[in-house]
């Protein structure tokens, strides 16, 4: 069964796609002669469809398609973009080979589908494509009179990337913001550090809109507030390993509501800053 969404106008260049049946947003920036998405979903269906939109509303083809790290929800749906310039950072291709040879193998696509019905439905059309431009740094994108730009930054994963379109204010964050939800900084690749100095970086750029990787769209306050839950929660993790405890004992911030269904996102991200901060 297929999945019906629409394309949500954030400035006059720009759009988003959110829903929470997409599992994560994906977003466009409308330059002159093409367009530049941004993710491209989950689903391979949803990715088809999503650029189908784009082409048939804004009369112009997709150029470059940006992948803001290599999580499933962001690279599942890559074939449907296997024709344009894709980027990312450099450490995608690593961090995606790793997954493919573990939760990403086969038989654990199998058993994916096995456990989870609607998966099912969808999973087998999955083909992995890597970036054929690889970013170290960053990257500008022009066209005519109009810049937008993207920078690896690390953080969220080691291969996390963003963008900014000055000339409308518009942060593409990534995973980098979860608006109105606790973050998952529980990945084995994230940087806590890198994480809060991006988020420094942003609180002193002219931001107006925030398209975040997951939650609605918002702006400099939900920076502030991610930036906040991260200071408290270093602190937490550094009372607690100078006390010589466990990582359970780590107490989180009570900066977000987090379900019974979500405390694995708890659990990881405790497991792992305890980890990264007692060995930093």
């Amino acid at each position: 069964m297929g999945i019906h969404f629409e394309i949500q106008q954030v400035s006059p260049g720009t759009i988003a796609v959110i829903d929470g049946q997409l599992a994560s947003n994906a977003s466009a920036l409308l330059l002159d002669d093409y367009i530049v998405a941004v993710d491209a979903t989950m689903r391979p269906d949803t990715s088809h469809t999503f650029r189908s939109m784009l082409e048939e509303k804004y009369q112009r083809p997709v150029k470059y398609l940006c992948v803001t790290h290599y999580h499933g929800d962001h690279v599942f749906g890559l074939k449907s973009f296997r024709d344009v310039t894709i980027f990312a950072s450099a450490h995608i291709v690593g961090n995606m080979q790793r997954r493919m040879s573990t939760d990403w193998s086969p038989q654990a696509l199998a058993a994916r589908k096995k456990g989870d019905p609607t998966a099912a439905e969808w999973i087998d059309d999955v083909e992995f494509v890597f970036p054929s431009v690889l970013l170290h740094q960053g990257i500008d994108l022009f066209n005519k009179d109009r810049r937008v730009e993207f920078h690896h930054s690390g953080g969220h994963t080691s291969c996390s990337v963003y963008g900014y379109y000055p000339d409308e204010k518009v942060l593409f964050a990534g995973d980098l913001i979860f608006a109105g939800q606790m973050p998952f900084a529980g990945d084995v690749t994230c940087d806590p550090e890198q994480w809060m100095a991006v988020l420094r970086t942003w609180l002193n750029w002219d931001i107006v809109h925030v398209i975040p990787g997951h939650g609605p769209l918002t702006g400099m306050a939900e920076i502030r507030k991610h930036l906040d839950f991260f200071e408290l929660l270093k602190k937490a993790t550094l009372d607690v390993i100078q006390a010589g405890r466990e990582p359970q004992d780590i107490s989180m911030p009570a900066t977000y509501a987090v379900s019974e269904k979500e405390q694995w996102l708890v659990e990881s991200t405790q497991k792992h800053w305890y980890e990264f901060y007692k060995t930093a």
